[in-house]
């Protein structure tokens, strides 16, 4: 049994994913057919998209570093020479623009969605497309997968959000790089461009949504971009946001301190840009992987095994280098790099699938923009309030005790949380062992 792929049907909706008076509506229409070749598309935009934008947001740790150096020359006056330097306010600034990339897709989803149907303005098919090609320009982060790939494995949906991690693996040498060489100032002039040449054909290539073409004995059917009341109340939807949140807040809190903390163990700060593109390739792979995992073992388990696995590694290793004072720190925070990265990947190859999975593929819309942007609230959240608890740099290594108990904590309950999700959504389909 453990062997077997589950799948995730497009054709109608699945059973307890809607409630209320939807759920004794009639079956949805079929979707229409999709080629490989529009697939592949999708696949290869999707990763070229995300690795140009969360690639690029892991790699913070790096400016948040060169900002507190005394080599920077974009804030005036430099935190280096101030008495306390701002770490909680660089923390919060990075992770503004990162949360503002997750939470966006609350307010750009209803949009793209009614662009695509022509409900603001019944105008020919081609103009919507061009319409929605410069929103997508616009946007490139908010590429709705789900309207276009067959979802029947969360393999799938794993192998596009590795660009992510493989991004963070680009991007990390090459700004260290560029900050040394040519500043803070010209580095992100040359990423601006870099992304503009890139994005470009990416909005271009993406196809149209498939439930744009669906039709109704109503008329054309457009998916619902809004939360009823009747599923913001099921506990299979309130855990899962609890547990984004936390999640979000605390994957994020390592990514921000990994080069800060090398630099605090007495190594440069290019082997924590370094030590930074390598938690990133490790993620990259984990996330292939676990989405594989997850079509086998299903894809729940795996995501509550992973969320514990991250959170124990914290607790038993990246605090644990923390409080020891002697040479096995460095070793201690290896160990912790690889293995918080390995299962860190976990929820972010395993949640676009379980959405489908447990909301049904109808709800997708409406669930992943909101989700995002509750994640987009967590990140906003993790990153500043570990900033604050950061001790002062005569203590060393300890003064990153704080942070690693806040980020322990906040990993153990996005894993609570999951277990939430395991258990309402077995009581109300029925329980089943590989979900």
């Amino acid at each position: 049994m453990a062997t077997q792929t589950q799948t995730i049907p497009l054709t109608a909706r699945q059973a307890g994913s809607d409630s209320g008076s939807e759920s004794h509506s009639a079956p949805a229409p079929a979707l229409p057919p999709i080629s490989r070749k529009k697939q592949t598309v999708v696949l290869f935009s999707a990763f070229v998209a995300i690795a140009l934008t969360i690639g690029y947001n892991q790699c913070f740790g790096v400016f948040q570093e060169y900002y507190l150096s005394s080599s920077q020359d974009v804030l005036v006056p430099s935190p280096a020479s101030q008495v306390s330097p701002p770490t909680a306010l660089l923390a919060f600034v990075g992770t503004l623009c990162y949360g503002l990339t997750w939470a966006g897709g609350i307010l750009v989803n209803p949009v793209i969605s009614r662009i695509e149907h022509g409900t603001w303005a019944p105008t020919t098919p081609s103009t919507r497309l061009w319409r929605r090609r410069i929103l997508r320009l616009l946007t490139p982060r908010t590429i709705t997968i789900s309207g276009v790939l067959m979802m029947t494995a969360g393999f799938t949906l794993a192998s596009f959000s590795t660009g992510g991690g493989t991004g963070g693996l680009i991007f990390s040498p090459v700004i260290r790089a560029l900050l040394s060489s040519v500043g803070g100032r010209w580095t992100l002039r040359i990423y601006a461009v870099v992304n503009l040449i890139a994005g470009l054909p990416i909005a271009w290539v993406v196809p149209r949504s498939r439930f744009a073409s669906v039709s109704t004995a109503e008329g054309p059917e457009r998916r619902n971009t809004h939360i009823s009341r009747a599923l913001a109340s099921r506990p299979t939807f309130l855990f899962s946001t609890v547990a984004a949140f936390l999640q979000a807040a605390g994957a994020q809190l390592p990514l921000s301190f990994i080069p800060s903390y090398t630099v605090t163990l007495g190594l440069t700060a290019s082997k924590g840009a370094n030590l930074l593109a390598a938690s990133n390739a490790i993620n990259a792979v984990s996330r292939v992987l676990t989405g594989y995992a997850g079509d086998r073992l299903g894809r729940q388990n795996t995501l509550v095994l992973t969320l514990l696995l991250a959170a124990s590694s914290v607790f038993a290793f990246w605090l644990s280098s923390v409080l020891t004072t002697n040479s096995s720190s460095f070793s201690l925070w290896l160990a912790f790099i690889v293995l918080y990265s390995f299962s860190a990947g976990g929820y972010y190859a395993l949640f676009p699938a379980l959405i489908a999975e447990v909301f049904g593929i109808r709800q997708y819309a409406a669930v992943n923009a909101f989700i995002l942007f509750v994640r987009g609230l967590g990140t906003m959240f993790g990153s500043p309030v570990g900033g604050q608890l950061l001790g002062s740099s005569e203590e060393g290594t300890g003064a990153y005790a704080s942070i690693a108990y806040w980020d322990g904590a906040l990993l153990m309950g996005a894993t609570v949380c999951c277990v939430g999700v395991r258990w309402a959504d077995g009581k109300g389909k029925g329980w089943k062992w590989i979900a």
